[in-house]
């Protein structure tokens, strides 16, 4: 018989999502699932919904006050019967049937890939904003919506950091690897989630990035993270300095052509880097603009104090 896999979904005041997010569990090609909704007290009809589907599926609701990612996490897999744990946003959509059962296959095959992280694309009826957002991170992977967890070996590292809201996925892994774990990413399949839609929501969350990096740092001794960082704060100020100088020494056009040289350069890195179906597309157009705009929310992050 096919492994158990809890599928858990936290929400919070997730009422005009959620619902999509539930119908699209009916594409998955895997029968034996349970799903767990993991719920932050929500007050806006999110959990009414939610029950609307305990005829459909094998679903239970916890509710857990504690807020945070981590949290909402752990409390999932904790409550979790199955052999393998997946994690799913309360704004995603699944976007391809074999998501658990090609995952499911790899970790049965070989007991020490710990996690299989699926790839996660913006919906084909994103916004532009949202579409150039997508350009620059789509490449990336590590992120608990759409990862199947192996669930003894997340329990036997502790589980996800509750101290950190922003990259405890990447945490969680290299503990998951200093175990002897390793890990797998499944192209076949994907996930659909959108992204922020507002350049304030979209500078709050790179302010998080930020203060997750520094979390991330203080955790692990991992070098890449301070080289990363720095290489951000650097671009920044860099970027911020020079035209600075010019407008002050009076070389406006010198200035222009600064600005502009700055925009091609990171308009060809996108198309370079982007997956194959942003390439050269009218969505990367807007990508420099928006890497410029995740700098300073960045960089805010990384100088604001850190919270106790």
């Amino acid at each position: 018989m096919e492994p158990l896999v809890s599928i858990v979904i936290p929400t919070l005041n997730s009422a005009k999502t959620i619902r999509k997010t539930l119908e699209s569990i009916k594409l998955l090609n895997y029968p034996n699932v349970e799903l767990i909704v993991v719920d932050g007290k929500s007050d806006d009809g999110t959990l009414d919904i939610v029950k609307e589907y305990k005829n459909v599926y094998n679903l239970r609701i916890v509710i857990e006050e504690r807020r945070g990612r981590g949290v909402a996490y752990n409390r999932g897999v904790l409550e979790s019967k199955g052999k393998y744990v997946a994690f799913l946003d309360s704004d995603a959509t699944i976007a391809t049937p074999g998501w658990i059962s090609d995952a499911v296959k790899v970790m049965e095959a070989d007991d020490k890939v710990a996690v299989v992280f699926t790839k996660v694309y913006s919906p084909l009826d994103s916004t532009i904003m949202q579409k150039a957002i997508d350009t620059f991170l789509c490449k990336g992977f590590t992120t608990a919506n759409g990862a199947v967890y192996r669930r003894d070996a997340v329990l036997k590292v502790g589980g996800f950091n509750e101290k950190m809201n922003y990259l405890q996925e990447d945490e969680l892994l290299h503990r998951l690897k200093k175990a002897g774990y390793t890990f797998y990413v499944n192209y076949s399949d994907y996930i659909y989630h959108y992204h922020r839609n507002s350049l304030r929501s979209y500078i709050k969350q790179n302010v998080e990035a930020a203060k997750g990096a520094k979390a991330y740092k203080a955790f692990t001794s991992e070098k890449w993270i301070v080289k990363d960082s720095m290489t951000r704060l650097l671009t920044l100020l860099i970027s911020f300095a020079l035209p600075v100088i010019l407008i002050v020494t009076d070389k406006i056009l010198l200035f222009l052509a600064l600005i502009l040289l700055f925009y091609v350069m990171l308009y060809i890195k996108v198309n370079l880097e982007t997956c194959k179906q942003y390439k050269w597309s009218k969505y990367t157009l807007l990508a420099p603009f928006l890497i410029y705009m995740s700098l300073i929310g960045f960089f805010i992050g990384y100088v604001s104090p850190q919270k106790s």
